[in-house]
């Protein structure tokens, strides 16, 4: 059901729409912490060949994410101008622009994703890590398309539907995954096998709503008509957010690489960080979906002064937030990596990890906020250069600096990351409070009027 956005009490409108986002994400990343929970317990070497093939998924779940940022972010502002109709075509134009990507990802990855593995420094993991990503490649279809339909209906306020659909996925995957790793005795092919199962069941529900009109946006099929300028509109939110998060894919691929250095068990490590990472995100990313849609509504409705307060408020909440995880990590590093694994050199890799990273979280948060926000407004350029700053600009030459010319080892891995978190967050606050969001032309195409 549509919300509006544009009146009543900004903290509430955050709250309303956060929360259900926060806790579907929630369990979009306990689908991910089962696979891992489950995968650590065969082997370090079983986690080490997912986390090579993560990288590679999160790339394809990037230009996903992108694409549905684009809608999202359009919707609302449609929908804020009142336009509705409108809102429809781009929730069409959303779905077949992500069916027709996803077969393209499928058959290059399918072709490719070897070399790539091999690219990462994968070695004698390079077939386990295969037969797990493979299998992801071919229900990459159903991935695709369950978040853009998420996507749709968040950007017409509604975020207690794909909290409902995610709720649905997870436990399924949270059936299925001991019963094909360990029952069926598939192994890692089993974990990658369930989630795709997982994802089809998603789609299938979330597809039924909006084509019966459950929601106020209804995908007709029978009276669709292509229409470019949509498509136009929606990449030119979506491919710099698109490039935002494959910038990120793009980091961990190379990061990925730099720690094989260091071996096997620093990559399991490394990989269990990045999950724990995910899980101290959560509330951070649970807001910037929200600040989408709102921000986008009220600019959609020249209501800039709503936008802006709603802006810093959720900064304010992502800081906080982040910031406790990070402490709670800091404080109790080994607890939370032996929950996926038990090796003596997996614990004490990810101990250190977990004793520099998080003390930086809260400055994730606002930049993760503030990134939302800059969508949601359709400017999405200052959200990609500040995401470029903190995942390659900085961290990369960071990394290799301190690892290797001033020899800190691994631990000057993680001292880029949270130098580069800092820095990052930083600069997109200053960003967006330079007002310069406010100051550009909203009559463009990607910019509906009333």
């Amino acid at each position: 059901m549509r919300k509006d956005l544009t009146t009543g009490s900004l903290m509430k409108n955050v709250i309303m729409i956060s929360m259900p986002m926060i806790a579907a994400l929630l369990l979009q990343t306990a689908f991910n912490i089962v696979d891992a929970i489950y995968v650590g317990r065969l082997s370090a070497e079983a986690i080490a060949a997912v986390s090579l093939a993560f990288p590679i998924m999160f790339f394809v779940f990037a230009i996903a994410g992108g694409i549905g940022v684009g809608a999202t972010s359009l919707i609302a502002r449609y929908i804020g101008a009142k336009q509705v109709e409108k809102a429809d075509n781009v929730a069409e134009h959303a779905l077949l622009i992500g069916g027709v990507l996803s077969i393209t990802f499928t058959i290059l990855g399918l072709l490719f994703g070897k070399h790539l593995v091999v690219m990462m420094g994968g070695g004698e993991l390079v077939e386990l890590s295969l037969s797990y990503l493979n299998t992801i490649f071919i229900g990459t279809f159903f991935l695709v398309t369950f978040a853009i339909a998420n996507s749709i209906l968040r950007g017409e306020g509604d975020t207690k539907t794909p909290m409902m659909q995610m709720i649905i996925a997870t436990l399924v995957n949270i059936i299925l995954d001991p019963i094909f790793i360990f029952g069926l005795k598939m192994g890692v092919k089993g974990a990658a096998i369930a989630t795709v199962i997982a994802n089809i069941v998603g789609f299938v529900i979330a597809i039924y709503g909006l084509t019966r009109e459950k929601s106020s946006i209804s995908i007709r099929p029978k009276d669709f008509k292509l229409d470019f300028s949509i498509v136009k509109n929606i990449f030119k939110i979506g491919v710099p957010s698109s490039l935002s998060q494959v910038s990120m894919s793009i980091s961990l691929f190379v990061m990925t690489r730099i720690v094989s250095y260091f071996g096997t068990y620093a990559i399991a490590a490394f990989g269990i960080s990045f999950r724990l990472d995910s899980i101290a995100i959560l509330p951070a990313l649970g807001l910037m979906m929200s600040v989408i849609p709102i921000v986008g509504q009220n600019v959609g409705a020249k209501k800039f002064d709503r936008a802006e307060k709603t802006a810093y408020i959720v900064a304010t909440m992502a800081a906080v937030f982040t910031g406790v995880v990070g402490l709670i990590f800091f404080a109790f590093p080994r607890v939370f990596i032996s929950i996926f694994n038990t090796h003596t050199e997996v614990i004490n890799y990810g101990v250190t990890y977990l004793r520099i990273v998080p003390l930086a979280y809260a400055f994730i948060g606002i930049g993760i906020s503030m990134s939302g926000a800059f969508l949601g407004a359709g400017d999405p350029i200052p959200a990609l250069i500040t995401t470029l700053l903190r995942v390659i600009i900085l961290v990369i030459p960071l990394a290799l600096i301190f690892a290797f010319v001033l020899n800190m080892g691994i631990n000057g891995i993680w001292l880029a990351y949270a130098i580069s978190i800092c820095i990052s967050g930083t600069t997109s606050l200053l960003w967006f409070r330079s007002g310069g969001w406010k100051k550009r032309n909203i009559k463009k195409l990607d910019m509906p009027t009333a």
